[in-house]
């Protein structure tokens, strides 16, 4: 989270040493989600990952999504919502 900022742009935001030390260009990060995306068992593990991501780099997640829209709707849309619905109380983890 925050790690595709070079160093500049984190002294005019003011966030120098509150973010990793490391530097990760959005590609690689991009490169290292679709890795770990495709790692996950079924739609529902996947759409759980997503949301994940969407809480913790939003901007990384439309990233994502507009990396490959055909490949990610049915995820992060139907018909997988509907069984996020149904599974509500099983993949909860805090409140949007």
């Amino acid at each position: 989270m925050g790690m595709a900022f070079s160093l500049e742009e984190r002294l005019q935001l003011g966030t120098h040493g509150l973010l990793p030390p490391c530097f990760i260009s959005q590609d690689v990060q991009l490169m290292r989600v679709l890795k770990n995306y495709d790692m996950r068992r079924d739609d529902l593990d996947r759409y759980v990952f997503l949301m994940g991501l969407q809480d913790h780099n939003e901007k990384l997640f439309y990233r994502v999504i507009a990396s490959d829209i055909e490949r990610f709707m049915p995820i992060i849309y139907t018909p997988t919502v509907g069984l996020a619905c149904q599974q509500y109380g099983l993949i909860f983890s805090k409140p949007r």
